[in-house]
């Protein structure tokens, strides 16, 4: 018998010692994830896997597509003209003047899925070079880019009707930001499907993922700007009044927070 509890005693030892440390290791792990102590050796690749792609990035990306794929289903025509509009000029001027109810829905719509994944897609690169503005990271982090980008558009949108106030041409302003948000809404459904890629996979080839979303989102500014250029010589805007748009409502306020977010880091 007491040969017996002598062997149990070594299994009874180690039984009590897993106890221990599991909490405590579970504790390490939560502590890893939210980015209170760094990641030690020693950790499998699922472990890792779980660390750097925390569980709410996939309920996130989840929901997202969901959702993109709910807009597909109901509003079906309306978003491939949407699409075409940001390709052809007379589709987006047709898309202005019918300004319809389910058009409007689908605009509201598209402009929630771009603050969305952009939001995302600048939370993954800021990730990527270690940039925390403020100090933030993880959700919060999230949630100033989203609050930053929410402030943008509706701050280019008062600053447009202002104008088109001061130079009573209102309609024309308006029109002209109907056709570069086009490009917004387009960024929203482009990307959102990179997003996948860019965070389940790893090494050469999510930064080639990562490398072509950026070059996505650079691809659809620049055919913003040519509509810019188009939408001047079609509705008869001088090129100079268009310069001064670009410089007030474009570079500068992205030059100012290239300038906020170098005085923070």
């Amino acid at each position: 018998m007491s040969g017996q509890n002598s062997t149990m005693m070594p299994f009874t030892d180690t039984l009590e010692a897993v106890k221990d440390t599991l909490p405590q290791s579970v504790f390490e792990l939560s502590k890893i994830a939210e980015g209170i102590v760094p990641v030690e050796g020693g950790l499998n690749l699922i472990e890792k896997s779980q660390i750097f792609n925390p569980v709410w990035l996939f309920i996130y990306l989840f929901i997202l597509l969901g959702f993109f794929a709910w807009i597909r289903l109901y509003y079906g025509n309306i978003l491939i003209q949407t699409v075409q509009a940001s390709t052809n000029f007379q589709v987006a001027t047709r898309m202005f003047k019918d300004n319809s109810l389910l058009q409007n829905q689908l605009d509201k719509t598209l402009y929630a899925l771009y603050f969305l994944s952009m939001a995302f897609l600048l939370f993954i690169v800021e990730e990527e070079v270690e940039l925390t503005p403020n100090n933030l990271n993880g959700i919060l982090l999230y949630l100033f880019n989203l609050a930053l980008l929410v402030g943008i558009f509706f701050g280019r949108i008062v600053l447009i009707n202002l104008a088109g106030l001061i130079f009573n041409r209102i309609r024309i302003f308006r029109e002209y930001l109907y056709n570069v948000f086009i490009f917004n809404k387009l960024i929203g459904m482009i990307i959102l499907p990179l997003l996948l890629f860019v965070v389940y996979t790893s090494g050469v080839l999510r930064g080639m993922f990562l490398w072509l979303t950026m070059f996505t989102v650079a691809l659809v500014v620049m055919m913003r700007l040519f509509r810019s250029v188009i939408f001047s010589f079609k509705k008869d805007v001088s090129l100079f009044y268009m310069f001064l748009y670009l410089c007030a409502l474009e570079i500068v306020p992205l030059a100012l927070l290239y300038k906020w977010l170098e005085g923070i880091l």
